[in-house]
């Protein structure tokens, strides 16, 4: 059992295989995060101690050191996406202490398939990603290699549907809460601080201190952003650290227990049967005699799974796809390029011209209500972010107040500021113009009220009122 290294090509943080899988042997991987894409077949995912089905037609994240091993009865084939955190690291700093998933947690090891939750939000966040990963795909399938190019395409996407839709807070957090980048900055460090200290004893009084606040207050902020305790979640990450001690070294489990962190051996193995329900030593057995099993896997040339890749595109590939018919998704797809031309003529100028994007939020093709939810076109809304960060766009908000009944225009304006907050950073969104339609007193007071709800969350927002003639 072994940490199993991946080569990433200059300037290029991701890293595409495929394989024909009946069995993959127990590995890890330092700085990476994995995306195991079933396109054939589905197969069993071990994991530190759960026990997952992904089944064709889905995903499965196997976070940056996570013990695992795969399996299939039927010689699944898997597009398995490697994602260099070095690279990103300096963009987000607390990447390497993220934990990525797209299902409920399971607190105790049981088999668990990856879409078992009935959030209609998330598994809408599910098909985009998903949908993200075949076009991916797809793309370098037909070009038969990975190029900075295609790249450019997916990165942003991919890794901020991660950040900010697949955190694993999304699913420890209460219902309707909202988690604050500040929070979430202040949990990464504390995870982080765990993580280099577990050896030793923890205190809430320690990491207080650092965060220079009050142990109560402290208190109240780890409960409301998750349902382990704090005690727990410390005892959590040195069950995990002894795994590595257990399958690669011969020390006792006393030392083991010792070198994580529990102040007696008893603790250990409670806590250790509590996760993996077994004892230490019997696990480090099931491990040694699954590893004496003989390997069973083959890598893939890219050009040899052209029609196994369309017969999973006509089956799974859906309306949120980019290369959809919509009529909306083919404007974006065909101004996109124009965007990027205007930026490169521009360059050319002197004096330059003043460049700007006006989104419409409340058009149908950037958001719509479902079964009374509330989701956004998040495919579009990122790539309208990503330019205007990259060529210097500036970015306009048009809110038009007679779209809608004022409850339900006043709630959607909420979430999509809160989103946005959360999902770009409070220095980015505090940059946008908010242009606010304005035909009249019969809408004064709706359009007022919006204004109210963006200083709020923003100070010094640039709000305008607009007539359209």
């Amino acid at each position: 059992m072994h940490v199993e290294k991946v080569k990433f090509k200059k300037n290029l943080p991701f890293s595409i295989r495929i394989q024909s899988i009946n069995r993959y042997p127990i590995h890890w991987h330092e700085n990476i995060t994995e995306i195991l894409l079933p396109i054939k077949g589905s197969i069993e995912v071990i994991a530190n101690f759960e026990y997952i089905l992904v089944k064709e037609g889905d995903f499965w994240f196997v976070n940056n050191k996570a013990i695992h091993s795969i399996n299939s009865s039927s010689g699944a084939i898997v597009a398995v996406f490697h994602i260099d955190l070095d690279y990103f690291e300096k963009q987000f700093e607390y990447i390497k202490y993220m934990f990525f998933r797209n299902n409920g947690f399971a607190n105790t090891p049981v088999e668990i398939e990856e879409d078992n939750f009935d959030d209609k939000t998330r598994k809408e966040y599910k098909i985009r990603f998903k949908n993200l990963l075949i076009n991916f795909l797809d793309k370098i399938v037909n070009n038969n290699h990975l190029s900075e190019k295609i790249l450019d395409n997916f990165e942003f996407q991919l890794i901020y549907s991660m950040i900010y839709e697949f955190h694993w807070l999304q699913f420890l957090k209460k219902k309707d809460s909202f988690i604050s980048p500040f929070q979430l900055d202040r949990y990464h460090r504390v995870v982080k601080f765990i993580e280099k200290n577990y050896t030793r004893k923890i205190t809430l009084e320690d990491v207080a201190s650092r965060e220079f606040i009050t142990k109560n207050y402290f208190s109240h902020f780890w409960k409301n952003i998750s349902y382990f305790s704090f005690q727990e979640r410390i005892s959590y990450e040195r069950v995990l650290k002894s795994q590595f001690f257990l399958l690669t070294t011969d020390m006792s489990i006393s030392l083991i227990s010792e070198k994580c962190g529990f102040s007696d051996v008893k603790y250990y193995y409670s806590h250790f049967k509590r996760w993996f329900g077994c004892m230490p030593l019997e696990y480090k057995e099931k491990c040694f005699t699954y590893q004496k099993i003989a390997t069973d896997y083959n890598n893939l040339e890219l050009n040899s799974i052209g029609q196994v890749l369309i017969e999973y595109v006509d089956k799974y590939l859906t309306p949120y796809n980019v290369n959809s018919q919509n009529s909306e998704f083919s404007l974006f797809v065909e101004n996109y390029p124009k965007i990027k031309y205007l930026y490169k003529m521009d360059k050319k100028m002197i004096p330059h011209a003043s460049k700007n994007i006006v989104l419409d939020i409340l058009n149908h093709s950037n958001f719509c209500i479902k079964n009374n939810h509330v989701i956004f076109n998040w495919y579009i809304i990122d790539q309208i972010v990503k330019l205007t960060n990259s060529l210097s766009f500036n970015l306009s908000i048009r809110l038009r107040a007679d779209y809608m009944e004022e409850a339900w225009f006043i709630y959607t304006i909420e979430k999509f500021l809160d989103s946005c907050i959360f999902r770009y950073g409070i220095q980015t969104v505090s940059k946008w113009v908010f242009y606010l339609d304005y035909k009249g007193n019969e809408l004064f007071n709706m359009t007022n009220a919006i204004r109210k709800i963006i200083h709020k969350r923003i100070k010094n927002a640039k709000i305008s009122y607009y007539f359209e003639i």
